[in-house]
């Protein structure tokens, strides 16, 4: 590999510490409070900032264009799952789906080792030197091992027992006693995390980068917001206070060993999140607005009749299935579009078939009609762009029944955004950011009147601004940085003295080695001799799959996280 320090001669590395939701509105008042004593320590030596995510501040977008420096319009991923009109389903993201060369296959294709724990975005696992170990979005342990060498999945399993992709904090705690019990838990795996990245560093020590991310720490800031009392929603209560503190305590612990780690090895230390975080109000039924402005259909009684009687084709596609496979599962078919959404598809013009941190709206054109429905509402320019318009009225004038305050101040064409045909890449044709203190909410019923409900289950939400900090890059600490998502990975790069993928869309915060020559943006093809990437695969006819189960277990990973209704 040619990350070297030509002055020095010594092997560059960057240990990568991946806060999931991390926000400084947290970590600094925790701080001054002494629970936090590593991050104390190590952020005095590095210049840091805040890290502005990408619309939409989902974790899987996210994460994803960290890793790619690019934006989910050329990177491909906007949510945990994808709208797949052919099949009538929502289909859940996977590696395979991502659009471009990720950091690690950049690392690789130079020559270089990387080493990743736990990043989202990864299952299955890419086909580079070093150790990927998967994230939430690998159905289970077993899945998330797939890639690497089975000693050291044999050895994570022994060494580290309490390594897992288990969530946590899947509803708020009810008592100080399940806190507690909650934050002992949280703390175990946050060091099982730590200690995966040190028992990869035995088995890869000749690493370039090493990353590990801390993922539980997002869904508990999703159900213990208020008991961190950090803002005016706080609950001042110090026994429940103290015990929510001691989950940060036990992230600071778990960080001052790959900390220690980094110093050992002479590398620097890149800490960033995919996301803020803040409190949450509620949530936002967007179909229920789209609905009361003509967008969404539903039957009259007649067609609810014929729905009722499609019921037993259903059943019996079902048994036929089964018949061939004896695996099949029913709910492949309860999932389907249609079961979830009994619109009239004939004369519906859009629809949000899913959800959290942004409304991503869907046009129900020919290009890409509900499988089964006859005919689409949508079929000329003139319908698609009257359509889109009258869509973004409504979501635009739609105000919060109580405050008056708009629902979505934000609202992002796709086509316009990229300069693409949406339907084409199979990305949503709207996408509308809520007002920062609320959450989406797809789910539809029809008697579902309200706009905006009030969810308890949900006290805290993603927020646009992370943070980002940067030790041993050679930035001056008292520097502020100011800074992207999309920069991250055009940062680790250009400190590894790599090039940068023609793809990538942010910009370095650091400048190369100064003995260096090496242009930053590499020019395709790769030079001669230089090792090929791993074989990507196009995302319109993916090589890669999820099977049915492993599809309902990662859901149901997603629901106890709280991004499906």
């Amino acid at each position: 590999m040619s990350g070297n320090d030509e002055q020095s001669g010594t092997h560059r590395r960057v240990v990568i510490l991946g806060l999931d939701g991390a926000t400084w509105t947290v970590l600094e008042p925790w701080i001054e409070r002494g629970a936090m004593p590593n991050l104390a320590g190590w952020l005095r030596t590095a210049a840091r900032g805040v890290l502005r995510s990408v619309e939409p501040p989902v974790t899987s977008a996210a994460w994803t264009s960290m890793s790619t420096g690019a934006r989910p319009g050329r990177h491909g991923v906007f949510d945990h799952r994808w709208y797949d009109p052919a099949g009538g389903r929502m289909r859940v993201n996977h590696s395979r789906r991502v659009r471009v060369e990720t950091l690690w296959e950049t690392i690789h294709r130079h020559g270089g080792i990387s080493i990743s724990l736990n990043l989202p975005g990864t299952y299955p696992a890419p086909a580079v030197r070093g150790l990927i170990v998967s994230g939430m979005d690998a159905p289970h342990l077993e899945g998330a091992l797939s890639g690497c060498p089975p000693e050291f999945a044999q050895a994570l399993k022994t060494e580290c027992p309490d390594y897992s992709l288990k969530v946590i904090w899947k509803r708020p705690p009810q008592s100080l006693d399940e806190l507690r019990a909650r934050a002992e838990e949280t703390r175990k795996l946050f060091r099982a995390r730590a200690e995966g990245g040190l028992l990869a560093d035995r088995f890869r020590p000749d690493w370039s980068a090493l990353m590990v991310q801390f993922q539980n720490l997002d869904p508990f800031q999703h159900r213990v917001w208020r008991h961190l009392n950090v803002d005016e929603t706080g609950l001042d209560d110090p026994a429940l206070n103290q015990a929510a503190g001691s989950v940060l305590t036990a992230l600071d612990e778990a960080v001052g060993l790959l900390l220690e780690l980094a110093e050992r090895r002479g590398a620097a230390v890149a800490m960033v999140s995919d996301h803020g975080f803040g409190p949450c109000l509620g949530r936002i039924a967007v179909n229920a607005i789209l609905r009361d402005a003509g967008i969404i259909r539903f039957p009259g009684a007649g067609r609810r009749a014929v729905q009722r009687l499609a019921r037993p084709v259903d059943l019996a596609r079902l048994w036929l299935a089964k018949r061939r496979d004896p695996q099949a599962r029913a709910a492949s078919f309860d999932t389907s579009i249609p079961a979830q959404y009994p619109f009239d598809w004939n004369r519906t013009l859009g629809f949000a078939p899913h959800q959290d941190t942004a409304a991503m709206i869907y046009l129900n054109t020919s290009a890409r009609k509900v499988a089964g429905v006859t005919q689409s509402p949508l079929n000329t320019p003139r319908q698609i762009d009257q359509a889109l318009a009258d869509i973004t009225g409504a979501l635009s004038a739609a105000r919060h029944p109580e405050t008056g305050a708009s629902l979505f101040p934000v609202i992002r064409s796709i086509a316009e955004v990229y300069n693409l045909d949406p339907s084409a890449e199979g990305f949503p044709d709207l996408v509308a950011l809520p007002d920062p203190n609320y959450w989406v909410r797809s789910k539809l019923g029809g008697d579902d009147l309200a706009w905006v409900r009030p969810d308890p289950n949900l006290p805290g939400t993603h927020r646009m601004e992370g943070i980002v900090a940067l030790g041993g890059f050679g930035l001056d600490p008292s520097e502020r940085l100011e800074a992207n998502l999309i920069d991250v990975a055009p940062t680790l790069l250009t400190y590894l003295n790599l090039p940068l993928p023609s793809t990538i869309e942010g910009r370095s915060l650091v400048k190369p080695p100064a003995a260096t020559s090496r242009t930053v943006v590499r020019t395709d093809p790769p030079r001669e001799g230089m090792i090929p990437p791993p074989h990507r695969v196009e995302p319109t006819s993916p090589s890669f799959d999820h099977s049915d189960d492993d599809q309902a277990l990662i859901e149901q990973r997603l629901r106890d996280l709280g991004y499906l209704d």
